[in-house]
């Protein structure tokens, strides 16, 4: 028997086991399958190429999520202002009642002058980790200019209707710098020698710049939409022209076809003022998902102005109702951005569901790759485990029978 090429045998067979449980070790403590390069190269690189895939998912996860909550602060603040819109329309309803004394009305105004002020503040320090979220600064949105708001505006019966769009797209028209005004136009009678409709137009303001209320009676001829002796309006040139104390032009419009029939209709145009907005655009938002991949966050500016609130000033009757009208629109203009925004809040956390699982999904293909089975490993180490002892014992034993032959051999050679 070869008991030096058998024990050689053993040895190596040994230090090939021992080798294999180094690595089974490392394996199991660590729960990994691939410790090194060595291990496995082209799979080290493909794990960890989804390895920073799920690191940039789960950024983008929890940037989106803190997008939401900067969300949630604005739309809270302008629940806040929607609270105080409501307010000051019950206090222009107060106010409407020719119960109110002139120092009870002194009062309303001064709580809605107050109310103006804390829409303002509110606007004004709206915040989530420093930055302003309700002075347009986050939004892409052009403000908008001075506009008409058409509250009241039946139908013409000879077409259009009574203040009209048709002839010029742009009428009624505002000049920019104009005060805010509120127009109202009557068809008072007809009169049937002239074969023309007697016509009303008053136009006030509440700013004292604008001058005293001007009311002026005109007749427009039956079945047509100019005054008697003038020429029908065409684009660029409306009919009518209404001017401040200082002769600066504030308001033009043209008038609907009028009849017989339209005695009786009435019509009342509101102007709001120019929008304001700080500089910037709409916040971007990276999802992780790809390079460049984002989210837009877009917050519009929100203050008195740009909701139309910023003169509600009470009057006479037309001047309150134009006050009523400007607190309508601005919670109908309030609700909407608030839809707005609260749409981007359920898109935003879709999108951070989104990235969640497909974060999850990664990083169960980077498992597969790079993890190990445990299972398959600890019967592996268990197997090296006995052959390392069976190894071993070979190896003792063919040391022993080694020793037992050199013995016979040197015994038989003294004999």
């Amino acid at each position: 028997m070869d008991v030096r090429s058998l024990t050689s045998a053993a040895l190596s067979a040994s230090f090939k086991t021992q080798n294999e449980m180094q690595t089974l070790t490392q394996r199991l403590s660590s729960g990994l399958r691939i410790n090194s390069a060595a291990d496995d190269p082209s799979g080290l690189a493909i794990a960890e190429t989804l390895a920073s895939k799920v690191n940039g998912l789960d950024e983008g996860a929890q940037q989106l999520q803190t997008a939401g909550n900067a969300l949630t602060v604005a739309d809270g603040a302008l629940s806040t202002m929607n609270d105080i819109l409501e307010r000051m329309r019950a206090l222009v309803v107060e106010a409407s009642s020719d119960l109110q004394s002139a120092s009870d009305k002194s009062d309303i105004q001064s709580e809605l002058n107050q109310l103006m002020l804390e829409i303002n503040r509110i606007s004004a320090n709206t915040t989530f980790n420093g930055k302003a979220l309700l002075d347009g600064s986050s939004s892409s949105a052009l403000p908008l200019g001075t506009r008409a708001l058409l509250v009241e505006n039946p139908e013409a019966s000879g077409g259009g209707y009574l203040l009209d769009t048709t002839v010029d797209p742009d009428e009624p028209a505002i000049s920019p710098t104009a005060q805010q005004v509120v127009q109202s136009l009557s068809v008072d009678s007809y009169d049937p020698v002239a074969d023309a409709l007697n016509v009303t137009v008053t136009i006030e303001s509440t700013d004292p710049t604008f001058g005293p209320s001007q009311t002026a009676t005109i007749q427009v001829g039956n079945d047509t939409n100019y005054e008697l002796g003038f020429s029908p309006p065409t684009p660029g040139t409306p009919s009518f022209s209404q001017m401040d104390q200082n002769n600066n032009q504030v308001l033009s419009f043209n008038i609907g076809t009028l009849t017989q029939a339209d005695v009786g209709k009435t019509a009342v145009l509101v102007t709001l003022p120019a929008q304001e907005k700080a500089p910037g655009s709409a916040m971007q938002v990276n999802s992780g998902d790809a390079e460049g991949d984002t989210v837009a966050i877009d917050i519009p500016a929100v203050n008195a102005t740009n909701l139309g609130v910023n003169q509600v000033q009470l009057g006479d009757d037309l001047e309150t109702q134009a006050a009523e009208y400007r607190v309508d629109y601005a919670i109908s203009t309030l609700g909407s951005l608030r839809a707005t925004i609260g749409a981007q809040m359920v898109s935003v956390q879709e999108a951070a569901d989104n990235a969640t699982t497909a974060s999850v999904n990664t990083e169960a293909s980077e498992s597969a790759i790079r993890d190990v089975d445990v299972g398959a490993a600890v019967t592996e180490f268990t197997r090296a485990q006995i052959q390392t002892q069976f190894q071993t014992k070979l190896v003792a034993d063919a040391e022993h029978l080694s020793q037992s032959v050199a013995t016979l051999v040197s015994d038989s050679i003294v004999s």
